[in-house]
């Protein structure tokens, strides 16, 4: 009988199983892959912060948590290439601000991966992931000073619903809260089931019943 090479993966890799991408948990072992792959988005970090990354980028996104959130609620995705180049980041904390809303902290692509509408594939199956656990929403905040980044959610279904200013590497900066409210997911009918939705539903499930044991 052949490994079984699933065993021990993180059931949130198969919800980023896409056509010539694919996704992966990460955590401090991979600090210095996602430090390197912030260097190709030095537009992005002068666009938000009017600086290029710095040297602890990586390591914040990887270990920041808001106040009363556990490491097992927040999700660091490194989207990779086939080949195993990293091309994309995302960062979800789950039952945040509330329980059963989801907070989207951050989808970078890198350069090269802009504009073959990766970033709408990769949200688009994060809504299918989030409607799947019941999840309500999905909240989020836009610089003011990123007017593609407010079309782009606008284009995904999200809403302004207020505004707020933070300090970011000493500067003040205005930004947009958007909110995109979430109908329950259907029940699949007849016996078709998503196979990433499937593969999922039984990772978490033998996860669950191991730690019950």
């Amino acid at each position: 009988m052949g490994k079984d090479v699933s065993r021990g993966r993180d059931p949130s890799e198969r919800v980023f199983e896409l056509t010539g991408c694919f996704g992966a948990r990460l955590d401090e072992e991979r600090e210095a892959e996602l430090q390197e792959f912030y260097g190709q988005c030095r537009d992005y970090f002068e666009l938000e912060t009017g600086e290029p990354p710095g040297p602890n980028e990586a390591k914040s996104l990887l270990t920041s948590l808001p106040r009363g959130k556990g490491h097992e609620d927040k999700f660091v995705i490194g989207l990779f290439d086939a080949p195993g180049h990293m091309v994309g980041v995302l960062d979800v904390i789950r039952d945040y601000p509330v329980q059963g809303d989801w907070y989207l902290g951050l989808l970078l692509l890198g350069s090269s991966s802009r504009g073959r509408h990766l970033g709408e594939r990769v949200y688009r199956r994060l809504e299918e992931w989030v409607r799947a656990e019941s999840g309500n929403a999905i909240h989020l905040i836009v610089q003011e000073q990123n007017p593609g980044a407010l079309r782009f959610w606008k284009r995904m279904g999200f809403q302004e619903r207020g505004m707020g200013k933070q300090m970011r590497k000493g500067r003040e900066r205005v930004f947009l809260r958007m909110t995109r409210e979430l109908e329950p997911a259907p029940e699949p009918s007849g016996t078709f089931i998503k196979s990433w939705l499937a593969a999922w539903r039984k990772a978490r499930d033998r996860g669950a019943n191991r730690a019950r044991r």
